[in-house]
This record gives C-alpha cells, sequence and structure tokens, in this order.
C-alpha cells in the first residue's frame, strides 16, 4: 500500500488510522484499564508501577468527570504508551455507574489479547505481577483475579473484582461480556437501580460480568481476596480501599484511606527507586508523547 496523506495531521504513513506511535497499542501483550475520578494524586504512581512491570502494558485512564485541574494533571500523564479518556458525566443514577460505564469502554478500547482491570488505588508491589496473569489466562481460563470483597448478597462467594483482574479478551467477546448496571437491572427487571439501603451492594460494579461468566459456565481462577474498609496489602499489591468512593460520599472514611494512601505513595515511591536500580537504569520509564 502506498503512503497516503492523513488530511488532518500532515503526515505520511501507509495506514494513517493506525496513528504514529512508534509501539502501537495492538503490539502489546495486555492493556491496564484504570477509572479514575479526582484522583492526579495516586495516577502517576499506578501508571508508573505499570511501566516498570517485566511485561509492560499499554495503559488506558478512563476519567469520569474529574475537577477541570484534575483533569488536567490527569491528560498531562498521557504518552506514546497512555492514553487518556474523559468521559465528562452530569451525573449518574448510582456511584458504582462511573467504574462500570469505564469499564465497558475500557473493554471496547482495548486492542490486546488479554486486558487487567485494576484501579487508582491499587500500588503493584511485584516487577512480574503482569507476566505471571498472563501466563495464567487463555481461552481455558480467561478470567484471573481477586474475589470480591464481603458482600450482603449471598452469591458473591466465587465473584471476580475488578481490583486486579485479567481477562482474555477473544472469549469476552464471545459470551457478551460487560459492565452497564442498567444491562443488569433490565435482565432481571429491576426498574430502578438507585442506591436502596434494603438492598446493599445490588446491583454493583462487577455483577453483570460475574452473573454473565456464571452463565456460560466459567469459572474465574481466583488468586487472592480481600475485606471491606480495610488497607490490602500481599505480596502481589497494595490496595487503599477506597479511595475514590470514599471522596465521592464518605468523608469520614476518607480520612482514613487518605492515611493508607499517603503510606502507600512513599512505599511505592521507594519501590520504584529500588525496581529502577535493580535494572540498572537511574530514569524513569519512557514518557514519549504520542501526537
Amino acid at each position: 500500500m502506498s503512503p497516503t496523506i492523513a488530511p488532518l495531521r500532515g503526515f505520511s504513513v501507509a495506514c494513517p488510522w493506525e496513528g504514529n506511535a512508534r509501539r502501537k497499542p495492538w503490539n502489546y501483550a495486555v492493556t491496564a484499564v484504570i477509572p479514575c475520578l479526582d484522583t492526579a494524586d495516586t495516577l502517576r504512581f499506578c501508571v508508573e508501577l505499570l511501566r516498570m512491570q517485566t511485561e509492560r502494558p499499554y495503559i488506558v485512564l478512563i476519567d469520569t468527570g474529574s475537577t477541570e485541574q484534575q483533569l488536567a494533571e490527569i491528560q498531562a500523564l498521557r504518552a506514546e504508551d497512555v492514553e487518556v479518556h474523559s468521559l465528562r458525566l452530569h451525573g449518574v443514577l448510582h456511584p458504582s455507574d462511573f467504574p462500570a460505564i469505564a469499564m465497558d469502554l475500557g473493554f471496547s478500547l482495548c486492542r490486546t489479547e488479554h486486558l487487567f482491570a485494576t484501579h487508582a488505588d491499587v500500588f503493584l508491589r511485584r516487577r512480574g505481577f503482569l507476566a505471571d496473569l498472563i501466563d495464567q489466562c487463555s481461552a481455558t481460563d480467561p478470567v484471573v483475579g481477586y474475589q470480591i470483597s464481603p458482600r450482603a448478597h449471598p452469591d458473591w462467594r466465587g465473584m471476580v473484582s475488578h481490583t486486579a483482574t485479567i481477562y482474555h479478551i477473544a472469549t469476552m467477546d464471545r459470551l457478551g461480556f460487560g459492565w452497564s448496571q442498567r444491562r443488569l437491572c433490565n435482565i432481571v427487571g429491576l426498574d430502578d437501580y438507585r442506591p436502596n439501603p434494603q438492598r446493599p451492594n445490588w446491583p454493583d460494579t462487577e455483577l453483570l460480568g460475574n452473573y454473565l461468566l456464571r452463565m456460560a459456565g466459567i469459572v474465574p481462577f481466583l488468586i487472592g481476596e480481600e475485606r471491606n474498609f480495610v488497607r490490602h496489602v500481599d505480596e502481589n499489591l497494595d490496595h487503599c480501599r477506597s479511595l475514590t468512593s470514599a471522596r465521592l460520599y464518605s468523608p469520614e472514611y476518607l480520612k482514613t484511606a487518605t492515611k493508607w494512601t499517603q503510606i502507600a505513595i512513599q512505599e511505592a515511591r521507594e519501590r520504584i527507586e529500588q525496581w529502577k536500580k535493580s535494572s540498572g537504569s537511574s530514569e524513569p520509564a519512557s514518557q514519549d508523547r504520542a501526537c
């Protein structure tokens, strides 16, 4: 195919729709998707920890309505290996709509064989974590990750969370995997899914996907579990749960989550420096701009 000119960009390439990044999004083994809302302070560390994985992912940040100042800081993270998308939502019926809508977009945006779902308050602690997840995730075991934390509804055990979970995208496409709470509630005949104290944690961000997995006879391979309202630290990750939701609707819990996050960020900073030294590099991971 002879080179053509992309009309609005003025550079000669054979396939202008493929962009001009030197390493294309589909040349990575996995895409890491992080929904975010007013968490610019944690994201730069999450991104750097992902970049320093032995299997470096393509990174997609999906903002769901941050303030203009926060959004500007999040947009500043955009680079050849980082896409930033912004959903300027005026409001949703349920707070879990924010990450659910973002994850549906993330699955649509994925151009790699695997997708790694995580949060803006999850700091990776092991450099080979993503590589190990990829090795475990295939058409045979298409979902590998952490179990959802305890919920009031009786069927939560065995459900996978989106704290740190990898998906085999071709398999997810074939079964019509998704995150939409609206879609879930229309399937079960629930007309109004606004928060209800008589129906705690239902619907919730991960429920549609988990029910679809069960309908398809797919059992997630669980590699860990978490509890509610604690800072979860294990060999793989440090999760200050749940910073975003606390900032959204829980000012008292936010005080605790903020303390955890400050400690986690400092430890992440030290870990990044150690990883740089062990890899023989004193420079941060590349942040070349994409046009």
